[in-house]
């Protein structure tokens, strides 16, 4: 099971966004600040980190550079309700809080090397569709 780290110093949206990645069948932590997501990242294994860019203390770009030289390969993602930020090459993506799921789930999955498993004739989604074009009988 992949492994997330979501930093948020907003704790209800920290804990409802680990809720809905579990949910999505992912093994997801939650940290509140910089420093206890360094905490963390040093006490566990993490295949990706999502932190929010303006925190107390640390924010989320000099989080991603600290998290980049413990570990190069672990992709980061920032999320920002500030409008575009300039970030540096320790971060994979950016996006704004109010665009963040479905979009988060895309950019882990493709970050994760998680592509479609299924033809999507066979995605649940598919079939509904499938079943609402069909006449009533």
């Amino acid at each position: 099971m992949k492994a997330i780290l979501f930093v948020d110093d907003h704790q209800v949206l920290a804990r409802l966004s680990c809720e809905i990645l579990e949910m999505q069948g992912y093994r997801a932590v939650s940290a509140y600040n910089a420093e206890e997501a360094l905490e963390k990242f040093g006490k566990d294994n993490f295949d990706i980190l999502v932190t929010d860019f303006r925190m107390e203390g640390m924010n989320g770009l000099e989080l991603a550079k600290k998290i980049h030289d413990k570990s190069p390969e672990t992709p980061v993602i920032i999320v920002t309700g500030y409008g575009p930020i300039e970030t540096g090459q320790e971060v994979n993506a950016c996006l704004q809080k109010e665009d963040l799921f479905p979009a988060l789930l895309e950019k882990i999955k493709f970050f994760l090397g998680e592509g479609e498993s299924q033809p999507a004739a066979s995605k649940p989604e598919s079939k509904v569709r499938e079943m609402s074009r069909r006449p009533a009988v």
